[in-house]
């Protein structure tokens, strides 16, 4: 009996010690992924490729011409580049058609990002089956 009690005890302990770790990992915990944002005509100020998740940085014009700074949250630097979306994808000054992602449940000028658009019909997909870079019509090769 009491050998069960300490089974019973120990994998409780190993359960609830995991509850963290997926919490953090629930994209729902801090981006609303019921709606999806999208910027058009955007301009890349950094792309960190990052621990423990990857950041890109860029502008938009909103509604009354006013620029606001946003950043989108992406994947571990290691699962970007097994995707090939490390290196320098986005460059400083990099015009974008547009930026998808959920939306941070904060308020904050801050989302989770989905995909991007380049000029040349190129896109880079962080979620999704088709993660990675699909390159335009117009992408040089």
């Amino acid at each position: 009996m009491k050998q069960l009690t300490t089974l019973g005890l120990s994998a409780s302990l190993v359960l609830l010690a995991g509850l963290p770790v997926a919490a953090h990992h629930n994209g729902a915990t801090y981006f609303d992924t019921s709606t999806t944002i999208e910027h058009s005509d955007a301009t890349v100020v950094e792309y960190a490729i990052v621990n423990p998740h990857g950041r890109l940085f860029y502008t938009v014009v909103d509604d009354e011409g006013n620029e606001q700074e946003w950043s989108a949250e992406l994947a571990s630097a290691n699962n970007l580049r097994r995707r090939g979306l490390g290196g320098e994808i986005f460059k400083p000054g990099d015009q974008l058609v547009s930026v998808t992602g959920n939306p941070s449940r904060s308020g904050a000028n801050f989302m989770r990002l989905e995909r991007a658009e380049f000029a040349d019909g190129t896109v880079a997909a962080f979620s999704g089956p088709n993660r990675g870079i699909t390159p335009g019509p117009g992408a040089q090769q």
